[in-house]
This record gives structure tokens, C-alpha cells and sequence, in this order.
């Protein structure tokens, strides 16, 4: 295994100017009780299968539950340059969710977290609603048991974005973020993300973040490893397409 720095350092400089153009779709399960949640991701396995109209995503969650037993509101959102979750679905330690819920994302300005202090409640469980920047959420419950784990695991599909830059012209775009991970508590103790490249060759790749990723089978497979950490970073690729692309110009930075 290799660095892919080394294969991929003027590519990645050229696409410098896409990111600051371009917010992260988020995408780890994450909670609305950020600030008293006594549950942990111990750990997290994210496969992803990186195709040009279409991005398949696997993502397994290790949770341990340090408090007392009950239901655990979770989510999953909907990323800012994505239109649908395709095929979503959830199990908890093999066994199917059903009742996967959609609803409307909440400022986070206005949501339960803003208007929240240590010590208050703004008004039972409905104040609990999912913040930030995305328009939906896929919302379920899960029962916890006392000082017991619990494995996640979400399937499901999107479409890469497609954008026209000014500066490199026709990209796809792909982000899976992680910091919704730092949601729970404490730190995350491990996280694999692979991401195999489905049909697209690796001279075409614009943008791979962050650096640190290795790669395999001839540079088709890129793999982040992370231990004992807080997420902050998202893994982001950008990708020339094999024909034209029909969209919208690129959003202004903000």
C-alpha cells in the first residue's frame, strides 16, 4: 500500500478551489442530545462504492450505552447536495427497524440546543429535534439497555452531485462526513472508511480528502483509518466525469 499523496498531489492542488465552493453532506448516525447523552460510538466501518450516478453506502456503528435503559432517538440526514436517500433502511444487531421516520430539520439557531441550558429543559421530547444546515433527517428509535451495546447498521444510495466549475469544468462530487459522529459521548476508539472506486479510473479523481488516505488495488480502493478521536474532517472526492454534465453552476462560497 501506498501513499495516495504521492500519486495524487498536483490533482489535489488543482482542486483546491472546488472546497471552498462546496459544503459537506453530513452522514454519521447521530443524536439530538449532544450535551447529556451517556452513549458512545465506540467504533464505525463505512464501505462506500464510488460510481458516477450512483454512490452505495454501507455503514456499520459499534454504541455502548453508559447510563440507564431506554429509547435512544437517533438520525440520519439528508446531505446538502443530496436529493434522496435511496432504499434506506436500518437494522440493530440484525434485526430490521421498522418505522424509520422523515422529518424536517431544525436551525440550529432555533433548535432545542441553542435555546437549551445545562440544567433546563425547553419542553419534553419534541424539543429534541435534529439541528444544523439539512433540510431532512431519517429519525428512529432504538431501546437501550443499561451497560449494553448495540450495533447499528445503515444501508442506503444517493446520487453524486454534479457541478460546473468555472475553473476545472464538469466534476462529481462526493462527501461523507464524520462529525456528526462527535455527537455522542466521549471519543470514537476506531473508524475504517473505504471507499472502492466503481467504474471510475483514478486519474480522474480531483480531490481526495483529508490526506492520509492509502490505497490498494491499483489505486481503486482508497482506505482511512482514524483512532481515538473526535471527527472533525469529512472525506470528500471530487471526479472528473467520462461525458458531459448537465447541471446548475456551482454555489457562490459562503
Amino acid at each position: 500500500m501506498t501513499s495516495i499523496r504521492g500519486k495524487l498531489g498536483v490533482a489535489l492542488a488543482a482542486g483546491a478551489l472546488v472546497a471552498a465552493a462546496i459544503s459537506a453532506a453530513w452522514a454519521d448516525v447521530a443524536t439530538p442530545r449532544a450535551r447529556w447523552t451517556m452513549v458512545r460510538m465506540e467504533s464505525e466501518t463505512v464501505g462506500i462504492a464510488l460510481g458516477e450516478k450512483r454512490v452505495a453506502v454501507e455503514a456499520v456503528f459499534n454504541m455502548y450505552n453508559e447510563g440507564k435503559a431506554g429509547p435512544v432517538r437517533m438520525g440520519y440526514p439528508l446531505g446538502l447536495f443530496e436529493t434522496e436517500l435511496h432504499d434506506f433502511a436500518v437494522t440493530v444487531d440484525g434485526k430490521a427497524v421498522e418505522g424509520i421516520r422523515t422529518e424536517n430539520g431544525t436551525p440550529e439557531a432555533e433548535g432545542p440546543m441553542g435555546r437549551m441550558r445545562p440544567g433546563g429543559d425547553s419542553g419534553g421530547a419534541e424539543s429534541y429535534r435534529f439541528e444544523g444546515p439539512y433540510k431532512q433527517w431519517k429519525v428512529w428509535d432504538v431501546p437501550m439497555e443499561s451497560r449494553a451495546p448495540k450495533t447499528i447498521k445503515v444501508n442506503y444510495w444517493v446520487e453524486p452531485a454534479r457541478l460546473k466549475t468555472a475553473e476545472k469544468g464538469d466534476l462529481l462530487y462526493y462527501a461523507y462526513t464524520l462529525r456528526t459522529g462527535a455527537t455522542w459521548k466521549g471519543k470514537i476508539e476506531k473508524a475504517v472508511i473505504t471507499v472502492t472506486l466503481d467504474g471510475v479510473e483514478p486519474g480522474r479523481l480531483m480531490r481526495v480528502m483529508p490526506a492520509g488516505a492509502v490505497t490498494a488495488a491499483e489505486g481503486k480502493t482508497l482506505v482511512w483509518t482514524m483512532r481515538d478521536f473526535k471527527p472533525a474532517d469529512n472525506i470528500e472526492i471530487a471526479f472528473k466525469p467520462s461525458g458531459p454534465v448537465q447541471a446548475a453552476s456551482l454555489p457562490a462560497p459562503r
